[in-house]
């Protein structure tokens, strides 16, 4: 497999962490074939450090960098052992991943001071493709902002849901990224952290974590907006069911009095009895209504009522 050697580091890129290429880099300690048993496919990040002898420094693991939103199961893993001497990783698919140009990481890595560097290299890049897939993320989101304003239906929720499930895992993966960053400082300490390389990453890493913060507020405002509207909706319904029943009440109660079998029913033989009944429902709805308006627990309803009359006109 490939070996990159620059100015003041060198990098092998070697198959698998499995690999007896990969392995021979690495100290034979108990922790190094724990590392090894478990990062077969990890289903979270790895990291471990070594910083018992001065100058010996040394910080290994397994990172996810890449997690589909459509399969648990796809993902891109990253291994890695780095010391101030050596530095191994397993084989990165340049080809595969577009965001990441083989040739121009293989440049900016020539202007690299240590392996360490070569590292923060690689991370920034991969946070860079993040960011990429970021960019092409919020346009599905700007169009979800004027979605909730013009379309507010079952289907605007459920992308809404598919978008916050998409924020978890950004903020997932970018988790990975900022545990490396202080691993780094923790292990090789200020010598480090002062270069430029290592500057530069940190920051885009912040970058990164800000704006799927930012994102994940966005959406649970669109949560709320979601949740006031179904609960005002659903009081509209209930408000207009009530009222509506309430004001049919006479009609049920007048209509089941007269609706006895009884013979004795004086009512039954009156000239004008039809005339009368329908004069007595109409007018004990009439006061009814009045009651319920005098009250202020109809105007909502009725404005609402016209105001959907006169559109569909």
């Amino acid at each position: 497999m490939p070996r990159y050697a620059f100015n003041h580091a060198i990098w092998h890129e070697e198959e698998g962490v499995e690999e007896k290429n990969f392995r021979k880099y690495l100290p034979e300690n108990e922790k190094m074939r724990n590392w090894i048993d478990k990062s077969k496919n990890p289903a979270v990040n790895i990291l471990h450090t070594h910083t018992v002898t001065l100058g010996n420094e040394s910080l290994w693991g397994s990172l996810i960098y890449k997690q589909s939103a459509t399969s648990k199961g796809s993902r891109e893993v990253f291994h890695f052992y780095l010391s101030k001497e050596v530095f191994v990783t397993s084989k990165i698919d340049f080809e595969q991943e577009a965001d990441l140009d083989k040739a121009e990481i293989l440049k900016q890595m020539e202007s690299a001071a240590s392996s360490i560097e070569v590292f923060m290299i690689i991370l920034g890049e991969m946070v860079a493709s993040i960011l990429h897939k970021i960019d092409r993320f919020e346009e599905r989101l700007h169009d979800l902002l004027w979605a909730i304003k013009e379309q507010n239906n079952k289907k605007t929720l459920g992308e809404i849901e598919n978008i916050r499930h998409e924020i978890l895992l950004w903020k997932h993966l970018i988790m990975g990224f900022q545990e490396i960053k202080m691993a780094i400082e923790e292990t090789f300490g200020k010598e480090v952290t002062d270069r430029v390389e290592y500057r530069r990453t940190a920051t885009r890493i912040e970058r990164c974590v800000m704006l799927v913060n930012s994102y994940e507020d966005e959406v649970n405002n669109m949560v709320d907006i979601e949740n006031v509207v179904a609960n005002y909706r659903g009081n509209e319904i209930m408000k207009t069911l009530t009222v509506l029943t309430t004001l049919f009440t006479p009609v049920m109660a007048w209509g089941a009095l007269w609706g006895m079998n009884f013979e004795n029913m004086p009512e039954l033989k009156w000239k004008f009895g039809y005339l009368g009944s329908v004069l007595i429902i109409l007018g004990s709805t009439f006061v009814l209504y009045l009651y319920l308006k005098q009250k202020g627990w109809m105007g909502d309803i009725l404005q609402s009522i016209g105001k959907s009359t006169s559109r569909k006109k």
